[in-house]
């Protein structure tokens, strides 16, 4: 599907539209009890009830159209197409679902089949039966059939359909946004900016600005403006794509480093800016700064499968196959699920450090969890050749090729066993195969080996600089000029390519170590003497273990009360506190007297609540309830920042510490005896 996420979406605004459950006389029961299950996430029994409905009304449009809604969500739209033509079908004056929505809910189904012509039409007839006086439903059209004609490329109509909207509505944002992007489209960025300066006087904090103003001002070659909306967008964005930010911070990293900096010294230093500014080192390559700032978040949030993923990365990078693996294994147990993902990284970690078995094992159990795909036979395949096992790696290789014949670099694998045996007319099909499959020039293509091998080394040199050409800044594009040009026997180039790739930041030690490619270097003293070099710059391993850090004991002492519980002096926030030790319950929880008392005085800000959760109590009852996050929770002199916490709204109800806190601590021992709690980090 185009939008996966279309039909929550429409669920979630078509249950919002729905009268509450006895608001309406209009409504069968069938009905109401349908919304309220989908409003409570049950999607199936909600079919149940809808269905029992068209039994009963078989020409019901309101109720084809909530079915409609709900075969969208289960992604069945051919299912949801007949049901929305019966809707329309069917549709009279007395129905609670409008007959514009009929045509315009339907028009998202045509645009998620891609019957684009069908789906502009429904939205031209939605647009004419809209209320005149609904500008915000006109609106919401128009910009659902803009999208549609940005997306077939027809730039013209869609700024008709925008500069509609904003005769409707000079201040709605999204339709300048959209004129600014299709003028990026189309290479007018100066007029995209001029519309974004335009569109930020109306709300400074629409996100939207800074996301295409960052693409302008980088097509326009103005780096550090495009940086400074980079960091806007980042920001002012709820969820904001690195994806789109981290080809521009990285052409000026010193300048978007110091940025990044001065957002988190302003009072910006949570998480989500102290992670950005991790990546940044990363792209700078300076992997001993990032594991650094990985093990300090880490303290401060606690560990995540994602942050032991990432500084994996790192560890990998520096040649440390050791701390790799025991970071991505601790992603796997925090996850507390066997990823294939995770286990496929891991095998690649083997691999670049020499440990075939290992890898060979991993990936062995990756073939199990995901039979039918052939990326990890390949990935088997090479372990297995690299280990000396030529007849199992060629059973892989052709079942890898059994199952994707998309890929090119596993034929190439194959073509390169089958020359190694001598078998040069299979070799030159696989290459040939190569050099039909991988036909854009990029950072991962290997037809420039396929090349080679086939006596075109003109062509496959050719090829390479395409390469280099389509991201200069790519480290590792010159690394493989290096592998390239050392199979052809031109040395001296080889080790200036290295060179190169490692002035760019190329810093995988382990990889080169165990890479063939690099074998007619070794011995070369140039080679040697540039790997010392780099390894050397790069520092002594052993100080970027910065996750082995001291063990740190702290006694607090405890005050046994006469139910037999332990109160604990804390301070959460600065404000000193006396808390319930609960080793039974999972979070922490406050009082609203304490959370009100907070707020008032400056121990809370407004910001740090995040809404709402519900709690069952001791009697099984389910209660409402408020989380907010807790910057500081200190129990003696132990540490931890951001703490989720629960509000109770009892004001009796006392300060619990729950295991969210205790478990963060590190080993946590109650000593009965001494009445004492020990916190060992």
């Amino acid at each position: 599907m185009k939008n996966l996420a279309i039909g929550i979406a429409s669920l979630a605004l078509m249950c919002a539209a729905v009268p509450a459950s006895g608001q309406s006389d209009d409504w069968s029961y069938n009905m109401m009890k349908a919304v309220e299950l989908l409003n409570d996430s049950d999607d199936a029994e909600a079919l149940e009830y809808v269905e029992k409905q068209i039994e009963a009304e078989p020409k019901d449009a309101d109720a084809y159209m909530l079915r409609a809604q709900i075969y969208i969500y289960r992604e069945k739209l051919g299912n949801a197409l007949a049901d929305m033509n019966r809707a329309i079908k069917y549709s009279s004056k007395d129905d609670y679902f409008q007959e514009y929505s009929k045509y315009w809910w339907r028009a998202t189904i045509y645009s998620e089949l891609e019957e684009n012509g069908k789906a502009l039409d429904d939205l031209s007839e939605a647009c004419k039966l809209a209320r005149k006086e609904s500008i915000d439903e006109k609106n919401d059209i128009l910009s659902a059939r803009a999208q549609i004609w940005y997306e077939m490329k027809e730039y013209g109509s869609a700024d008709a359909d925008y500069r509609q909207m904003l005769k409707n509505d000079e201040t709605d944002q999204r339709a300048m946004i959209g004129l600014a992007r299709n003028a990026i489209a189309e290479g007018r960025y100066e007029d995209a900016v001029e519309i974004t300066d335009e569109c930020e006087k109306y709300d400074d904090t629409y996100e939207e600005i800074y996301r295409f103003r960052m693409q302008a001002y980088d097509k326009m070659g103005e780096t550090d403006k495009a940086i400074d909306d980079a960091v806007r967008y980042f920001e002012t964005s709820d969820d904001p794509s690195l994806g789109l930010m981290e080809p521009v911070l990285k052409k000026h990293l010193s300048y978007a480093l110091a940025k990044v900096k001065g957002k988190i010294a302003a009072g910006g230093d949570d998480k989500n800016w102290r992670m950005l500014k991790t990546s940044l080192h990363e792209h700078g390559h300076d992997y001993a700064d990032a594991i650094r700032e990985y093990d300090s978040i880490e303290n401060d949030y606690g560990a995540s499968a994602g942050l032991c993923v990432y500084r994996s990365v790192c560890w990998n990078e520096l040649g440390m196959t050791d701390r790799a693996v025991a970071d991505i294994t601790r992603a796997m147990e925090l996850s507390d699920s066997e990823d294939a993902y995770y286990l496929s990284m891991r095998a690649d970690y083997f691999r670049e450090g020499g440990i075939y078995g290992q890898a060979i094992e991993d990936l062995t159990r990756v073939i199990e969890l995901v039979p039918d795909d052939g990326f990890p036979y390949y990935m088997r395949g090479w372990c297995y050749e690299l280990s000396g096992d030529d007849e199992n790696a060629m059973k892989d290789y052709n079942t890898g090729i059994d199952l994707d014949k998309s890929y090119p670099y596993i034929y190439l694998m194959r073509g390169e066993m089958h020359l190694k045996h001598g078998e040069k007319e299979l070799a030159d099909a696989d290459f040939e195969e190569v050099v039909k499959k991988d036909t854009v020039a990029e950072a991962g293509s290997c037809r420039q080996y396929a090349l080679h091998f086939l006596g075109k080394d003109a062509e496959a040199m050719e090829w390479m600089e395409k390469i280099i050409g389509s991201d200069p800044d790519d480290s590792g594009v010159y690394y493989d000029k290096s592998c390239l040009l050392a199979r052809m026997g031109r040395l001296q180039e080889s080790v200036d390519a290295l060179r190169t790739a490692f002035e760019k930041g190329y810093r995988s030690f382990a990889h080169i170590k165990n890479d063939d490619d690099m074998d007619p270097l070794r011995g070369l003293p140039e080679f040697e003497g540039l790997i010392s070099e780099y390894m050397e710059a790069a520092g002594n391993p052993e100080e970027y273990k910065t996750s082995e850090k001291e063990k740190h004991t702290s006694e607090i002492q405890m005050k046994k009360m006469y139910s037999g519980v332990y109160e604990v002096d804390c301070s959460v926030n600065g404000l000193p506190l006396k808390f319930i030790l609960d080793t039974g319950a999972s979070t922490v929880s406050i009082s609203s007297v304490e959370a009100t008392f907070m707020l008032k005085n400056g121990y809370l800000k407004e910001k740090d609540i995040k809404g709402k959760n519900y709690y069952s109590t001791a009697t099984g009852e389910i209660r409402e309830g408020t989380v907010i996050n807790l910057l500081e929770v200190r129990v003696g002199d132990a540490l931890l920042k951001n703490i989720e916490a629960s509000v109770t709204h009892n004001q009796q109800a006392p300060l619990l510490l729950g295991q969210s806190v205790l478990e963060r601590f590190g080993l946590v021992t109650i000593d009965n005896i001494n009445s004492k709690l020990v916190i060992e980090q």
